[in-house]
Parts: structure tokens; sequence; C-alpha cells
């Protein structure tokens, strides 16, 4: 059921995007069937040399804005620039080549707002991994919903050695502590990098519905980063084991980036096999 944009908080749903012409289209048309109406889509183009840009331009919604990098910025740059330019309540990063289900949104302004006074920051909920074509191959939930501490959840992503909060395109935050992050800029986890720094200024509300779609490409970053990512995502464990406000004790951190190696030779496999 569609809602009365007048009486709903503004939603800016921000999609990074480059070389993306097999997916933008759908990424985009994703945004556009949203239950919930009250949607800015700002759409970054990170410099593309192939047609997602003339893709873009062929949707006609008032609601679309783009903005083209003059220069390639890289996946982090285009991250942060694309978040800049987000004047919503609450803000979705989107990545070019993924999707997010027709109800996300607005069952996460309902988590939002439904739990005010709670100092919810971030939103997240179950995610489906789906290949090339766009076929099922499995789903992921984080292991618990409901309302979890800020820095508690962090500490729970750590010790599942690995990003519990989910790809960009599953969060929904609020701008307003977004604006207050330093931005990202680490490589291969800059995604769990936005979330932790969220999470440092207020709580995490999981839902049980899967809202997310995360596509796998061989041709993926990640799908070439092999065993370089859990040596990335390694070294932000230790950035934020000396950032002694999460709390994270050594214990934790050397649990934890056992589990990473575990994540990443599972991650290498279904590169291999999957895609």
């Amino acid at each position: 059921m569609e809602k009365d944009i007048n009486n709903f908080s503004l939603v800016s749903v921000c999609i990074a995007c480059y070389n993306a012409e097999h997916y933008i289209a759908e990424a985009i048309k994703s945004v556009l069937e949203q239950t919930y109406r009250n949607l800015e889509i700002i759409v970054c183009d990170d410099h593309s040399t192939d047609n997602t840009l003339e893709i873009v331009k062929s949707f006609k919604d008032h609601r679309i804005t783009i903005y083209e990098n003059p220069v390639n910025l890289g996946c982090s740059g285009n991250y942060n620039k694309s978040l800049s330019y987000a004047t919503g309540v609450y803000v979705k990063l989107l990545c070019g080549d993924d999707m997010i289900a027709p109800d996300c949104i607005e069952k996460q302004v309902n988590a939002f707002e439904a739990n005010e006074g709670m100092h919810i920051v971030m939103v997240t909920g179950g995610k489906e991994i789906i290949n090339r074509q766009g076929i099922c191959l499995f789903e992921k939930k984080f292991p618990g919903k409901g309302f979890y501490e800020g820095k508690k959840a962090v500490r729970k992503s750590i010790f599942y050695g690995t990003n519990l909060f989910g790809e960009p395109g599953l969060p929904l935050m609020k701008t307003e502590v977004v604006r207050k992050t330093d931005g990202v800029g680490h490589k291969y986890c800059n995604d769990f990098e936005l979330s932790c720094q969220v999470l440092l200024h207020g709580n995490l509300f999981v839902l049980s519905d899967v809202l997310f779609k995360f596509r796998i490409l061989s041709t993926s970053e990640s799908a070439k980063a092999g065993w370089s990512q859990a040596k990335s995502v390694k070294s932000y464990f230790s950035f934020l084991y000396g950032q002694k406000v999460y709390g994270i004790s050594r214990s934790l951190l050397f649990w934890g980036n056992s589990m990473v190696n575990l994540m990443t030779f599972a991650r290498n496999l279904i590169f291999r096999f999957m895609t």
C-alpha cells in the first residue's frame, strides 16, 4: 500500500555506480517500486566509460537527480560523494548492481519511528545473495533480531568475523548521524567502516525480513581481492581494537581474526563456484 508522501519523512537513496550498464536499470527500478514514496533518488556516477549514464537518464521521474563525477574517485570516494548529496531524514547507500525489496524502506522507516526514544541510528535486516542472472543462491541474516546497543553490535560483528550489518543497500541510517562520521576509505570493508562509525553514535535495530539483494560477480572488487580482503578486514579490526570506545578485548580480536580466515575461505569458494 502506497504512503501519502506528505505525511512521511524524506528518505534519500544514494545510488553509487560505475560501469553498471547491465544492472543499473534494475537497481533504479527497485527504488522506484518502493511502497514508501517520499524518496529522493541520487545517482552518482563515478565517470563511467560504458552506457551507465545513458540508461540512468532514460528514467523520467522527478525524484531522480543525477551527478557525474568529472574524474573517477574510486569506490570509497564515490560512496562519500553520493552520501554528501543526501537531504533526507534517513539515507540508504545502494550500489548500482544491487536491489532492494519493494517494502524495504517502508519497513525500515517504520522500525525507526516505532522505536522513537531508543536512539536508533541504523536499521538493517536480511538479504539474498544473487548471481549475475539475479537467481537467489542463498539467504543471509543477522544472528538475532530487535534492539542492539550500537557498540555491542560492532563487537558481535567482530565475533562472527564479518560485516553483519550488510553491504551498501541494506542498512538505512539517520542522515544527521552519517554527517558526524569521517566518511569511508578503508579498502574492501568501507561498508562495514561506515556502519561502525554510525553505531558509535547510537543503537541498531534488526528486522528478520529479507530486504536486499546483493549480487556477486566474478569481476567485482571483492572477487578479485581474494585473501587480500582478509588482510584488509583484520587491519580494520585492529584499528577498532585501538579505539577503546568500542570495548573490544584482545581475546575478541584474536577470535574475530580467526573467523575472518574462515569467512574469507568460504567467500572465495562462493566466488569460484557460484558466480
